[in-house]
């Protein structure tokens, strides 16, 4: 099932650089729909062994926007049409 996102952003240690073999994955989600959960689900299936943490933009506190705004790497952003 293919899920619309605008932008998926790589955040945390493995944006940054200093990352270690057991590290989680930490990715910011830009969607607003009705099936967050299933966009988890999905990337939780996608990254295997890692353990992964979503986020979306909509629900994120002042320390973690600055943060990603700071360290995200976006990963996907889909063009305008």
């Amino acid at each position: 099932m293919l899920i619309y996102r605008q932008k998926v952003v790589l955040f945390g240690s493995r944006a940054r650089g200093t990352a270690r073999y057991n590290s989680d994955i930490d990715l910011c989600v830009d969607y607003t729909g009705k099936q967050k959960w299933k966009i988890k689900e999905d990337l939780d299936e996608i990254v295997g062994i890692y353990s992964c943490d979503v986020l979306f933009f909509d629900a994120l506190n002042e320390a973690i926007r600055r943060e990603i705004e700071r360290d995200g790497k976006t990963i996907y952003e889909k063009s305008p049409s």
